[in-house]
């Protein structure tokens, strides 16, 4: 059972909310609200100035281990994080109620001793018990709904999107455990191109290009060394806490015919996505490793559950952010588990937000920091009168095309008890199915501009094989769509093999906003996402049908007998199919949520209107308070957020390392090594070691690339040292100079460190 016990509990700090709740004392330096990936990442950073003592606060709890299959990526989608009250006589199961909402839902789960896996078909429900001695299976009718972790979200209606969805209204789902949406995404670790990054300074953001943030991104990765040696570090490290690994693959076979197809279609092939070429198709790398998901909270927690300045709330909610004449001075958090319990925790130095893209923006404005007109209308009182809740930004999906083929190599479909036995090895030997990935094929296209060198549009090909209706099922269920509208395809999934086609949208013109429903936290706000609502992001997805019909007309793809399916939507059966006003209704119905808002706290200087954060991610017109997750993002990268939000924590950890330690201290720098030799030293200028020098004085911040072990060694002071690289993440402090004032010329100018 080692196996199972890799899956789970003992590697998340301890839960200190009962003892907070609590204690008299109700204080600390730092309080970071939320444990996803930013908050994971800035609580281990914060952590490793040992004087300071952090507050971490966490909604959730714990993820479930059935969140580290890859396989099983899908099914996390709308809800893995499930409670399942299991009754027990002498040792054997009775009866399980297990919450089994849609069609089909897989749980792994250890209770006194015995390992229970239990996989749900709508009010139907299988288990499979075992112990050491082995396993038997058991079954039961009538399960029921209890209470999820994970957060479920309908959008407002909209005739513009999701008009195929359930309800008509898009399907939007949050992260509720440590780790947030690092334990439920679809673990693809995607950074982007430069001018992503290049156009966020161009909007005002100083030290956001391209080359300021590179260094932020392979801070916290981890590549295999075969990787390294092959392609060096510039766009993944060798010895962060996040390893990023290549997918097994379930059908190799068909990703095959994909690149064929593809490359005789004209398309560059990429031995790695993030590179130096932005357009083409190839193999995506994840945050995984030896078949299990690398969630944030595992990641960056693990390591620093044992420090005694960091303390977790868990299960608990933040209602609001307190202030005393303009400044954030506390947050009032309130127990999940016992409403009647709240309390109010104070923040010496800084409050940081870190709820992500929906809870960040609803925490601000039940805080009073918001649109005055939407503030005074919920009868809320206004500290700082910005746009929050505006800007957002999300990648929309169109899953309209799927392509049907026959796979002569299969000789019968899956047996159903096969799921019990994938279960099985997983939790027991770590092999089998439940390690690997239904496909990474990724490919990044410009259907606008021919000539850019920057996409506008991302494909996933997503392969489900003759006799698979349960998993087709659970995901066109996950991500929403109706059951009218793919009844056809689940009945052709018994005659042939389908790939579903996702069409994502990378660059969208259209913005969308987040309101408050009431001004009772629990209450889930109102997201107008306004999915293409400009005319261009639909035209921009149909042209997306004829790079899928060219790569259809090769040979590779002929001779298999591949062909281009669509979905029956009811609400387009008006249109002659394969028209541009049939596809056009196609994208309105057969629209989806990639999960990748952003945007609603947007980042920007103090004279841009449009802005709640500045540069150096401190809330506009307040003091002591900071948002630091994706909600900051002020133009959405053509890329799956996760890579970029990590990147933001840590850059963001490191402004509040470098400014707020350098206050302390006096000289305070950090260094981060890139390969044996360069590394990059972070330092306020106004505390720049005297062997740094005369040039880079003229950054605020700034980023002085050594070269040689000399420069290493005199920069971190390691004496005797000279073969020693820094430690990862490490903050060095100039013993010699911990009362050292600023240099007299440079304090004329400047005085201390704006933080």
């Amino acid at each position: 059972m080692a196996s199972y016990c890799a899956l789970n509990v003992d590697k998340y700090p301890t839960n200190r909310a009962e003892e907070i709740f609590a204690s008299k004392r109700k204080e600390f330096d730092f309080i970071i609200v939320g444990a996803g990936s930013a908050g994971s990442i800035l609580a281990s950073r914060l952590t490793e100035v040992e004087d300071w003592d952090v507050l971490l606060i966490e909604r959730g709890e714990d993820p479930l281990p059935e969140t580290s299959s890859p396989a099983l990526f899908f099914n996390n989608i709308d809800g893995p994080q499930i409670k399942i009250p299991i009754y027990l006589f002498h040792g054997w199961l009775l009866k399980a109620h297990i919450e089994a909402p849609y069609y089909s839902s897989i749980i792994l789960l250890k209770l006194a001793g015995i390992y229970l896996i239990i996989i749900s078909h709508g009010l139907r429900s299988s288990g499979l018990i075992f112990t050491n001695k082995g396993y038997r299976y058991i079954y039961h009718d009538r399960s029921r709904a209890l209470c999820t972790i994970l957060c479920r979200i309908l959008t407002e209606y909209q005739n513009s999107s999701c008009l195929g969805s359930v309800q008509q209204r898009c399907k939007w789902t949050r992260g509720k455990a440590l780790g947030g949406s690092s334990v439920t995404n679809g673990l693809l670790y995607v950074m982007g191109n430069e001018k992503d990054y290049n156009d966020w300074e161009e909007l005002g953001n100083d030290g956001w290009n391209f080359a300021s943030v590179l260094p932020y991104f392979t801070n916290s990765t981890n590549c295999s060394p075969s990787y390294v040696s092959k392609h060096g570090t510039k766009y993944c490290g060798d010895d962060g806490p996040m390893r990023i690994r290549h997918f097994e693959i379930a059908s190799l076979g068909v990703e095959k015919v994909l690149m064929e197809g593809l490359r005789e279609a004209g398309h560059d092939i990429l031995e790695e996505v993030n590179g130096d070429r932005f357009l083409g198709f190839g193999r995506v790398m994840g945050t995984v490793y030896d078949g299990r998901r690398e969630n944030a909270a595992m990641t960056f927690l693990s390591s620093a559950r044992e420090r005694k300045n960091l303390r977790v709330m868990k299960s608990s909610a933040v209602e609001s952010v307190l202030f005393e004449g303009g400044r954030a001075i506390g947050v009032r958090v309130r127990s999940e588990q016992d409403r009647g319990l709240v309390a109010e925790v104070r923040a010496r130095k800084e409050v940081i937000l870190s709820a992500g893209s929906v809870a960040t923006p609803q925490l601000l404005m039940l805080s009073g920091i918001g649109p005055r007109e939407h503030l005074e209308k919920m009868g809320i009182p206004v500290v700082a009168d910005r746009p929050v809740g505006a800007n957002l930004q999300d990648h929309v999906i169109w899953a309209g095309m799927y392509i049907s083929y026959v796979n002569e190599s299969l000789s019968s479909p899956p047996s159903p008890n096969r799921l019990f036995n994938s279960a099985y090895e997983y939790m027991v030997e770590n092999r089998g199915p439940l390690r690997v990935y239904r496909n990474d094929l990724l490919g990044t296209v410009n259907v606008n501009d021919p000539d850019s060198e920057y996409p506008d549009v991302q494909f996933l090909f997503i392969p489900f094989e003759r006799g698979e209706r349960v998993q087709l099922s659970v995901f066109l269920d996950r991500i929403g769509l109706s059951g009218e509208m793919v009844g056809k395809l689940e009945e052709q999934i018994e005659r042939m093999s389908v790939i579903v086609v996702f069409s994502i949208l990378l660059k969208p013109r259209s913005r969308g906003v987040v309101e408050l429903r009431s001004t009772d936290p629990t209450d889930p706000v109102k997201i107008y996402t306004n999915y293409l609502v400009e005319a261009e992001d639909t035209r921009t997805l149909v042209k997306s049908v004829d790079k899928i019909k060219a790569i259809l007309d090769t040979d590779a793809l002929r001779s298999r007998g591949m062909r281009l399916g669509r979905f029956d939507v009811p609400g387009c059966r008006h249109f002659e199919p394969d028209t541009d006003q049939y596809w056009e209704c196609s994208v309105r119905h057969v629209s989806v949520s990639y999960q990748h808002s952003c945007g609603t706290s947007r980042m920007g200087p103090g004279n841009d209107t449009r802005a709640v954060v500045d540069p150096r991610l401190r809330v506009h017109g307040v003091d002591g308070l900071r948002v630091i997750d994706g909600s900051i993002i002020p133009e959405i990268p053509a890329a799956n957020p996760n890579a970029a939000v990590m990147m933001i924590a840590e850059k963001g950890a490191d402004i509040g390392l470098d400014c707020l330690a350098s206050r302390r201290y006096g000289i305070v720098f950090r260094i981060r090594c890139s390969s044996p030799s360069v590394c990059i030293i972070n330092s306020h200028k106004n505390f720049i070691p005297t062997h740094i020098p005369d040039i880079a004085r003229k950054n605020s911040f700034l980023s002085y690339q050594i070269s040689n072990e000399d420069d290493i060694r005199d920069a971190d002071g390691m004496g005797d040292h000279p073969h020693r690289r820094p430690s990862y993440g490490q903050t060095y402090v100039n013993q010699e100079n911990i009362n050292h004032k600023p240099r007299s010329d440079i304090h004329k100018t400047g005085g201390s460190a704006k933080c």
